[in-house]
């Protein structure tokens, strides 16, 4: 919505609710975002051919107190530089936090990494994995799906059987050249290239592996779609919790709080808006739903009032507003 002057959809649908806008604190870093439930950030979604603004994807990497500062220069170190690149490439909001902390339970560092979309977690280190995956398992009982596994990549079995435990988790074994750069290689062709090191290694390697801040582009990517989705669906069961839960005044004050949590014009579905507008009819709060269906008329981008299903609770509404 940027640069055409018009409302944000929280904003619009905000006027429509007729409450206060909630100012968001700071977060850790500078960051700032509405919090879905569950963990989920409204920030998680990206609005696809510049429909919306841009939000910030939260990722959390567990690094080990040697690679705090990335002065020694070890593989680790470089893999995090890798994803600090990528990170910044595809506007994600990196947070970084110590294995000791998180081994120990410190509630700031749990809280950091049960609550990002994403956790990245470098295994290289084998006494450290217990833990982790530990914490991954706990991640993965509250829904937060996306994990990532990294692996530096110097014995063949031990990788093999660190992605045979890894499970529905993102696998990602790299390698460094002489030259330092970083590599994924995922397959075993690739593995095999990488256990050899002759002068041209870089020539070699090259067309074979992915450079790491490409891969980690690319999973970047595509969490943020996967994220977006899930915050969608947590929308629309909150709608319907919220239904079944309240009524009367108490079920159209929890309709506009979970508004305020739409501020991307990418979760202004069709079915969130039915399922509003079902909430609203429930209980006769027709002067809600018209004004739900005119604030989508005023997003510039937004189709949704012209569909032929709102229309026909539009209509409904009027004729009893």
């Amino acid at each position: 919505m940027e640069g055409d002057g018009g409302p944000t959809p929280a904003e619009a649908l905000e006027e429509a609710g007729d409450l206060p806008q909630a100012r968001l604190p700071l977060g850790p870093e500078g960051a700032a975002g509405p919090l879905g439930p569950e963990g989920v950030d409204a920030a998680g979604c990206e609005a696809e051919g510049g429909r919306g603004p841009r939000r910030a994807l939260r990722a959390v990497y567990v690094r080990s107190e040697s690679s705090q500062g990335a002065a020694d220069g070890g593989p680790e170190a470089g893999a995090l530089e890798c994803l600090l690149r990528a990170c910044e490439a595809e506007g994600a909001h990196l947070t970084s936090v110590p294995f000791g902390g998180l081994d120990f339970g410190e509630t700031a560092v749990l809280d950091a990494f049960y609550d990002a979309d994403v956790a990245i977690v470098d295994m290289s280190d084998i006494s450290r994995q217990p833990s982790l995956f530990y914490h991954l398992g706990v991640r993965e009982s509250f829904d937060m799906a996306n994990n990532v596994i990294l692996y530096y990549d110097t014995d063949a079995d031990t990788a093999q059987s660190l992605k045979a435990s890894s499970g529905n988790y993102y696998f990602i074994p790299y390698t460094v050249t002489p030259c330092a750069d970083y590599f994924c290689c995922e397959s075993d062709a690739q593995r095999r290239a990488s256990e050899y090191m002759p002068p041209n290694w870089d020539t070699i390697l090259s067309p074979l592996c992915i450079p790491l801040v490409d891969r980690f582009t690319s999973l970047l990517k595509d969490i943020r779609v996967t994220s977006c989705a899930y915050y969608k669906e947590t929308l629309l069961n909150d709608i319907r919790k919220a239904r079944e839960k309240y009524q009367g005044d108490e079920l159209a004050k929890e309709l506009t709080r979970i508004k305020l949590r739409m501020d991307n014009i990418e979760v202004l579905t069709s079915d969130i808006i039915i399922n509003l507008l079902l909430s609203y009819r429930d209980i006769q709060d027709y002067d809600a739903m018209v004004k739900l269906v005119e604030t989508l008329e005023m997003l510039p981008t937004c189709d949704l009032a012209d569909q032929h299903n709102i229309k026909v609770h539009y209509a409904f509404a009027l004729n009893r507003y």
